[in-house]
């Protein structure tokens, strides 16, 4: 899944994870992340801290108390999140495709 919510970051994103043959869930907001993650079927996500003013930390605790993989996607200092939750993964925005393609593969592999 890809929790981002710039519509254009999120479809780019979108097309170089089926690009490489997984199947994608995108979500705009807190609210439908949460959703989607309480359903239970998600393998992975990808996950940008800030959506539309919220702070998705409560879905960062929720996957982390779930086990589940995650990296953040983060175009803003994440040295605080870093220093709090220091084994988490993160990818810097800007990122190329093969960044993208490495970190994916890490997350799932």
């Amino acid at each position: 899944m890809v929790v981002e919510d710039d519509p254009i970051v999120a479809m780019l994103v979108e097309d170089i994870v089926r690009d490489m043959g997984h199947d994608v869930l995108i979500n705009l907001t807190l609210e439908h992340a949460m959703f989607e993650i309480e359903d239970g079927q998600i393998d992975a996500v990808l996950l940008d801290m800030h959506l539309r003013g919220e702070d998705a930390r409560p879905i960062l605790l929720d996957l982390l108390a779930r086990g589940t993989p995650f990296m953040v996607l983060s175009g803003s200092d994440q040295s605080g999140l870093r220093g709090e939750f220091p084994g988490i993964r993160f990818l810097a925005k800007p990122f190329g495709r093969n960044d993208l393609e490495a970190a994916v593969r890490d997350l799932l592999g």
